[in-house]
């Protein structure tokens, strides 16, 4: 059974019963009251019969007759044309049996007592009977027709009856309106949370108001929302999965291809010295790539998996093995490089750092041109922090392409950076080295005009060590 027929029916069940208790009160008070009144007439009528049976009785007495059936008899009936016409009466004696009676043939007298009412029914008719000893052993009973009282009731229990059967039919209509419009959200809800289920993550109910119902819309609907961006979250996950695959593959696949194919034709051919340094020294720059994509790849899972302790760090050490490691490249390349002079200290691991730096230094280097110079930052935030970073003047980054270099194996330019001995992995393991030093890689880029990597680093202290106020450190150039 639907959730609207059970409120429907509890409504209904609820209403019928509070509405029979409330009649059954009214109608058995209203009849109480009526009833009462009648008995107390009835009682006064009653005990004028008395008194007039009694005065019969009484004068009998004072002239000093004897009380005989006959006398009772002709006493009775006085009584009884004294009587209302809504009353019979009866003449017994105590001990004996009836001398005067109208009353119910099957009617008997003899468990009554005096003082006593009883309610006697007769075919369709109801009598209220009272009974009172008098004088001379005589009992008098009187037995008035309260049927009027009995008929009035039963009319009003009918018209009752009626009337809630009219009340409750179109309390009935009302109440399965109601239920229906009170349970259409929950139905809307329902609708959504199936279609959700089924896909259409972006259904929302937004039912207006501000009750309970409305309430859990909105609950439901940020739900739907968390839902969606989870799902969208683990999409992209296994979207970057997907690549993360593909680029590997086919990063491994470029340079075994180059390596086996020179060392078959090492294998398998007669070449001459040339043609032999040519094939060796090809399959040397392919394996060293091979290499370095290995460590990278290997360094990156590391940092996904292990947390990376940062302790003070001065940034003056980590710049000169920046420069110790890059000068060759620098050389090659004909590029200057320069290095702050600094005594900042800040909470990283020197190892990862030089390694962050080293990346967007050799990435820098790649592309600039000869006579050009590519500089490491360092300087003061205003909010007390210190930002390092590399900055170049070379070839740029597409402004579509800024948000994406720091994913893994992607590259700008495929062709100029397999040239170049790049696998498209650099700036990914830069920006976990930033995550896991609680920053991130921001990067602003002109295309034609250069590119400027930054981080943002806690600073720290280290025992006796002042650092410098400027926002600036001052550069000094290391030559190539």
């Amino acid at each position: 059974m639907k959730f609207a027929a059970k409120l429907s029916c509890v409504m209904m069940l609820v209403l019928a019963v509070s509405l029979s208790a409330g009649g059954c009160m009214l109608l058995y008070g209203d009849f109480s009251d009526r009833l009462a009144e009648t008995s107390s007439q009835n009682q006064v009528q009653h005990g004028l019969l008395c008194y007039t049976l009694e005065g019969e009785l009484l004068t009998l007495y004072s002239q000093g007759d004897a009380v005989t059936d006959a006398a009772l008899l002709a006493a009775g009936e006085q009584v009884a044309a004294a009587a209302p016409d809504n009353c019979a009466i009866g003449v017994w004696q105590i001990g004996g049996g009836a001398v005067y009676s109208d009353l119910p043939q099957n009617f008997s007298a003899d468990a009554m007592q005096s003082g006593q009412l009883l309610y006697y029914r007769d075919g369709g008719t109801v009598y209220a009977v009272y009974c009172t000893d008098l004088l001379g052993d005589a009992r008098l009973l009187t037995a008035f027709d309260v049927t009027e009282l009995y008929l009035a009731r039963s009319r009003s229990v009918g018209r009752f009856l009626v009337m809630e059967f009219v009340v409750l039919l179109g309390a009935a209509l009302v109440t399965v309106v109601l239920s229906r419009r009170i349970t259409r959200p929950l139905a809307l809800l329902t609708r959504a949370s199936g279609e959700i289920a089924a896909g259409a993550f972006d259904r929302r109910t937004a039912l207006p108001g501000g009750d309970e119902v409305a309430q859990l819309s909105r609950s439901f609907d940020h739900m739907a929302a968390a839902v969606q961006d989870k799902v969208e979250q683990l999409e992209l996950s296994v979207q970057q999965r997907d690549d993360f695959m593909g680029a590997f593959t086919h990063e491994l696949k470029t340079p075994m291809t180059s390596i086996i194919g020179y060392a078959d034709m090492l294998r398998s051919m007669q070449v001459d010295p040339a043609e032999q340094k040519e094939a060796a020294g090809a399959i040397f720059h392919e394996a060293k790539r091979l290499e370095s994509l290995s460590q990278k790849l290997l360094q990156l899972m590391r940092l996904s998996e292990e947390p990376v302790a940062l302790a003070p760090t001065a940034l003056a050490p980590v710049f000169a093995e920046v420069a110790r490691s890059t000068l060759p490249a620098c050389r090659k390349a004909g590029v200057r490089l320069r290095l702050p002079t600094t005594r900042r200290v800040v909470m990283a691991d020197a190892d990862l750092l030089c390694d962050l730096l080293c990346n967007l230094v050799t990435n820098a280097v790649k592309a600039s041109r000869p006579g050009q110079t590519v500089r490491v930052l360092s300087g003061g935030a205003p909010d007390g922090s210190v930002v390092a970073g590399v900055i170049d003047s070379g070839a740029g980054i597409p402004p579509e392409a800024v948000a994406r270099v720091v994913e893994p194996f992607y590259m700008v330019d495929k062709s100029r950076a397999r040239k170049s001995g790049g696998s498209g992995i650099g700036l990914a393991l830069c920006q976990r080295i930033a995550q896991a030093h609680g920053s991130q890689l921001h990067i602003r880029s002109t295309l034609g005009k250069g590119t400027c990597v930054t981080l943002t680093l806690r600073p720290a202290r280290l025992p006796d060590t002042a650092g410098p106020t400027d926002t600036e450190d001052a550069q000094k150039e290391v030559q190539p």
